[in-house]
């Protein structure tokens, strides 16, 4: 008997339905995500809500001082845009920038960074702000808050436009009533005028007046330096002096503050966000900044808000309100896992049924081949073999 198997074929039928249902399952896995939380979600809510109490008090002292919103360039009513020139507004700004960052999200994306920089409870932290972007350095403070960090701040009161540019309300005075209200715990040690040089450069006489008088009320300590790299070297001694003896864990840069930065040229060889290493060391000029990561420390430089915005899922110039707990720095859009492990099981049963019955029927063809071979074999013996009779003649 000569016998070859066959491999058997599944019906096209068969496999038009496997198709189909595979198609239907891609559909319904790619077209039901879900949102999935991404790290520290919970220090991330916690630090925006403490920006959004922030925001709200400074919302609210605004008005009363000045008795309005300028809603032609701050439409959402934040109270964080300041007015576009003042005598102490000390060079051009970008407004979308500021609307931009008037967002208490913020607050996640510094909680973000200082994980990244790897930062834990008790770590101080080196904060250089500026007038320029008051929501950053309250999002700073409402991060370091929610970590349990300990920021050292030294801060350049003069800003760019729409920044902190109104002389009863700068970043000092904001700082000062957030700490009053128990909504923040920390305050600038430390103060310049900011502009040129770090000391009021490119200000009006009666800017420079404006601003000594501000540092003065609220009680912060006036450096004066008579040239920049004097200003570095104050602000190098106070980071140290507040760290007392604890190494200084992270330093944050807000805005392009001269004190801070320098020059644009360092401002711009640093990346926005996070930076682990020194980069370009060749090229880099003196600045507080450069100090700070030669020995190590990651800085994170709060800079080219239109690129950081998106990267961490925040909107540019919002036309709404945003709440807190919005933004893809809170969660990502991923597959629904409960859906793909049933999905896949339902193909895996219907595949393993529809193939279990094309076996089944092969195994029932060779059953029947096996019969007929027999048969065959049975009809092709002589007669005698049949009746069970010998074939041999008789003695």
């Amino acid at each position: 008997m000569a016998l070859m198997w066959r491999p058997g074929k599944a019906s096209r039928g068969t496999l038009v339905l496997v198709a189909g249902l595979s198609v239907l399952g891609y559909l319904l896995v790619q077209g039901l995500p879900e949102k999935r939380r991404k790290s520290y979600y919970t220090e991330k809510l916690d630090a925006s809500r403490i920006m959004a109490r922030g925001m709200e008090a400074i919302r609210r002292a605004r008005v009363d001082i000045y008795a309005r919103i300028d809603r032609e360039h701050d439409p959402l009513g934040t109270g964080m845009i300041g007015s576009g020139l003042t005598p102490i507004t000390s060079k051009e700004g970008v407004l979308a920038a500021k609307q931009t960052t008037a967002n208490p999200n913020w607050a996640a994306v510094m909680v973000h960074l200082f994980k990244r920089a790897k930062l834990k409870e008790g770590d101080v932290v080196a904060m250089a702000f500026s007038g320029s972007f008051p929501s950053l350095n309250l999002a700073s403070l409402a991060a370091a808050e929610a970590l349990g960090l300990h920021p050292v701040i030294i801060t350049s009161n003069s800003a760019s436009r729409w920044g902190a540019t109104d002389p009863q309300l700068t970043w000092l005075d904001m700082e000062r009533l957030l700490f009053e209200k128990g909504i923040t715990h920390h305050r600038s040690v430390a103060a310049t005028m900011g502009g040129e040089q770090d000391r009021g450069g490119g200000l009006p006489p009666d800017g420079v007046q404006t601003l000594r008088e501000v540092i003065r009320r609220n009680g912060v300590e006036l450096l004066d330096p008579p040239d920049l790299p004097t200003s570095f070297d104050m602000r190098m001694n106070i980071y140290r002096e507040e760290a007392a003896n604890r190494p200084i864990a992270c330093y944050v840069n807000i805005g392009g503050g001269a004190g801070s930065v320098g020059s644009t040229l360092v401002k711009k060889l640093f990346s926005p966000g996070l930076n682990r290493t020194t980069p370009q060391p060749g090229r880099l000029r003196d600045s507080v900044m450069t100090r700070m990561s030669r020995e190590g420390v990651p800085v994170i430089n709060m800079v080219y808000i239109a690129t950081l915005a998106p990267r961490y899922g925040l909107p540019v110039t919002p036309t709404q309100v945003p709440q807190v707990g919005e933004g893809g720095i809170y969660a990502a859009a991923g597959y629904n896992m409960l859906l793909v492990w049933l999905t896949l099981g339902g193909l895996v049963i219907v595949i393993f049924v529809l193939l279990r019955t094309d076996l089944r029927h092969y195994a029932l063809r060779f059953s029947n081949l096996l019969r007929k071979e027999s048969e065959a074999a049975g009809q092709d013996a002589p007669p005698a073999a049949k009746n069970g009779s010998s074939s041999q003649p008789p003695p």
